[in-house]
């Protein structure tokens, strides 16, 4: 460990806990010994946590209160995982339906809560609190993943991301860990070269992006020799990772990519170090794989139901992730214990190829719509998009009382100008799902 990482770990981490109430610096240092547990050290862990869990949501949260009540259960009849089953599984339409405020408990100070949201990779997002103790435990678990990559507090990195960092806060917060903030949009040679630049300059330890505006990013750089400068790893979230994408991006920057997986409700999961599978991070919440019938399984491909163990503010329990999984019951050459998965199934972001050659992700138009664009009044609850084969863009949409003239007229210029091709708005009542049970954003006919 060199000076700069000590100073980090031991003396920037702990000082930013105290100043924000969070515990990050704690937890990192039990997640970094827990790796290492035994099946039935996590078994316990979980089952600790679940009870502690059980009895918060009957005493303070209405939405379970009520259920447990209903189904004649008491906190005493959900003591192990085993027990789970005995409760019917969540989903997001229910959580939007029966409102917020039925799922958020009644005795956490406000001190003690952060606000959060979903990515809405599902044209959805899904607004909800989170106790910081929660928080610091997550953002704990991906630090671990980061550093079983050889990567530490301390050590440069560069994240790529959509849109330019505006916020001051964290603008310095990427002063301090060192981390040089690039901006993905537009996806144009011209930005490509810039960032490539910007990597060049700087030598990150690390590159962290989506995979669909890094595979383009890797593109541009396989036909321009003058980029030679490999990190030591790439981590990828946000969609699925394909064998072919993987190929082609660590071929163009000679180094090896390590992907993770995260959601609202469920566990961290990060790619293990040997690349033959992922590790969830058991030690935040309890994944069930269930088949088509909803009975558990142990190998093979799965909906991913998640119990959130740390979130006592807005309880996630047996929480739909909208996820398929492929999970293997074999050791891992690694010799964790954590839930192996094999594969992530349940991300597809498909991209938008227009005419001028720019090229559009869903991030693109999640970024959009969530932002506080004064002329949408925040109108639009969900989207689709879909290129005609004429090249036209016609937005499928799901609107609430907002949503008016003046929202869609800002709607179809900007994005006449975005994309250069004409584009249409068509009102629906609800976005159909495809058969995995997600919605699928972006159609190419």
């Amino acid at each position: 460990m060199s000076f700069k990482n000590f100073i980090q770990e031991n003396i920037i981490l702990p000082c930013s806990d105290i100043l924000t109430g969070q515990s990050v610096s704690k937890q990192l240092r039990f997640l970094l010994q827990s790796q290492h547990w035994g099946r039935q050290q996590i078994d316990d862990f979980q089952n600790e946590r679940l009870r502690i869990l059980i009895a918060q949501i009957y005493e303070n949260v209405s939405f379970y209160r009520e259920q447990m009540d209903n189904l004649g259960l008491k906190p005493a009849d959900i003591q192990i995982k085993a027990d789970l089953k005995k409760l019917p599984i969540l989903t997001k339409a229910q959580i939007k339906k029966e409102g917020i405020e039925k799922f958020t408990a009644n005795n956490i100070p406000a001190k003690q809560i952060k606000k959060s949201s979903s990515s809405g990779s599902t044209g959805v997002p899904l607004h909800y609190f989170i106790t910081k103790e929660a928080y610091s435990v997550n953002i704990a678990a991906n630090l671990r993943g980061w550093y079983n990559m050889g990567w530490k507090l301390g050590d440069k990195y560069v994240k790529l991301s959509q849109n330019p960092r505006k916020n001051p806060v964290k603008r310095l917060q990427d002063y301090f860990t060192n981390n040089r903030y690039l901006a993905t949009n537009p996806l144009l040679d011209s930005n490509f070269d810039y960032i490539l630049q910007q990597i060049e300059a700087y030598k990150p330890k690390v590159i962290r992006c989506y995979p669909d505006p890094l595979l383009f990013l890797a593109r541009y750089r396989q036909q321009h020799s003058e980029f030679t400068f490999s990190p030591l790893a790439i981590t990828t979230t946000g969609n699925t990772l394909f064998p072919k994408t993987r190929q082609e991006i660590e071929d163009a920057f000679g180094c090896k990519i390590y992907d993770s997986y995260s959601c609202e409700g469920n566990s961290c999961v990060f790619e293990c170090p040997t690349h033959s599978c992922y590790h969830s991070t058991e030690e935040y919440g309890i994944s069930e794989v269930i088949d088509e019938q909803g009975n558990p399984i142990e190998k093979g491909i799965g909906r991913l139901i998640s119990t959130d163990l740390w979130n006592l503010a807005h309880p996630f329990v047996r929480y739909d992730t909208q996820d398929f999984v492929e999970i293997d019951n074999t050791p891992c050459e690694c010799g964790r214990k954590h839930l192996k998965i094999l594969r992530i199934l349940g991300r597809d972001n498909e991209v938008l190829v227009m005419p001028s050659g720019r090229k559009f992700i869903v991030h693109n138009f999640t970024g959009f719509f969530q932002t506080d664009i004064p002329e949408m009044k925040k109108s639009i609850d969900q989207f689709q998009i879909v290129k005609k084969q004429d090249n036209s863009v016609i937005f499928k949409l799901v609107v609430n009382g907002n949503y008016d003239k003046e929202a869609e007229s800002y709607l179809i210029n900007f994005w006449e100008k975005e994309l250069g091709v004409p584009v249409a708005v068509e009102l629906l009542k609800e976005i159909p799902v495809m058969q995995n049970n997600k919605h699928r954003f972006i159609i190419n006919e």
